[in-house]
C-alpha cells in the first residue's frame, strides 16, 4: 500500500501546488517515458540523508511535486471513511495523469456509480518515497511517476486482477494511450499499479 495525497498530515500532501494542466497536450507516446532504471536521470533524485540514513528530500518534493484533483469522490482503499481528492505525482506526469483521469470520467459516463463499480474510487496511493517491495531499487512511486488503485481487487501476486476483466479494460487503455505500464500482465502481477516508466534495461 502507497502514501497517498490528500488532507491529514499522515498522508503525503501537496494541495498549495494543485495546477490546472492543460489537457489539449498530446499524449505521451510509450517511449517518451524513461525505462525503470533511467527514473532518477529523467525525474531528478528524490534521495536525502538525515543522519547517514536516506530519506525523502524536502527540496525534490517541493520542486517537483505536485497533486492531479480526481473529478470523482474518492477515498483511501484501506479507509473509507479518509477521503481522497488528487494525487500527488511528478510534475512532468502530471499532465499526462490529468488527461487520463479526464478521459475516465468521460467513459464512466460521469458516474460515481461506476467508478465504484469498476474500483478507482479506492486510492492505493501516488507518490511515497520507498524502496520497491523486494528490496533494492526505490520504486517509482518514490519519483511519483506511478499511482495505485484498488488493491483489494488488483493485488499484488493476483493472476486475475479485476483490471483485466473485459468490462474493466478500459482502464488499463485509457493508460496505455499515454504510454503508462500496467503491472497486471507482470511475471509477478501487480494489478492495481500504472507507471509512467518503461521496461527496465535489459529485462
Amino acid at each position: 500500500m502507497v502514501a497517498l495525497t490528500i488532507v491529514t498530515p499522515l498522508i503525503a500532501c501537496s494541495l498549495n501546488r494543485t495546477q490546472d494542466l492543460v489537457l489539449s497536450v498530446p499524449p505521451m507516446m510509450p517511449s517518451s517515458w524513461p525505462h525503470v532504471d533511467d527514473c532518477r536521470s529523467a525525474y531528478g533524485d528524490p534521495t536525502g540523508a538525515v543522519g547517514g540514513a536516506s530519506k525523502a528530500s524536502a527540496e525534490w518534493e517541493a520542486d517537483n511535486l505536485v497533486t492531479v484533483r480526481l473529478p470523482w469522490h474518492a477515498h483511501a482503499a484501506w479507509n473509507s471513511k479518509l477521503a481522497i481528492t488528487g494525487l500527488q505525482v511528478h510534475r512532468l506526469a502530471a499532465p499526462s495523469l490529468t488527461r487520463i483521469v479526464a478521459t475516465l470520467w468521460l467513459q464512466a459516463g460521469k458516474s460515481q456509480a461506476e467508478i465504484d463499480r469498476v474500483g478507482l474510487s479506492a486510492i492505493g496511493g501516488g507518490y511515497n518515497f520507498r524502496p520497491v517491495r523486494d528490496g533494492g531499487r526505490l520504486s517509482t512511486h518514490a519519483y511519483g511517476c506511478a499511482v495505485d488503485f484498488d488493491p483489494n481487487r488488483n493485488a499484488l501476486g493476483d493472476g486475475a486482477p479485476n483490471f483485466a476483466l473485459a468490462e474493466n479494460r478500459y482502464v488499463v487503455n485509457a493508460f496505455r494511450t499515454e504510454g503508462w505500464r500496467w503491472g497486471g500482465g507482470w511475471l509477478r502481477p501487480d494489478g492495481m499499479h500504472f507507471e509512467a516508466a518503461r521496461l527496465a534495461r535489459g529485462r
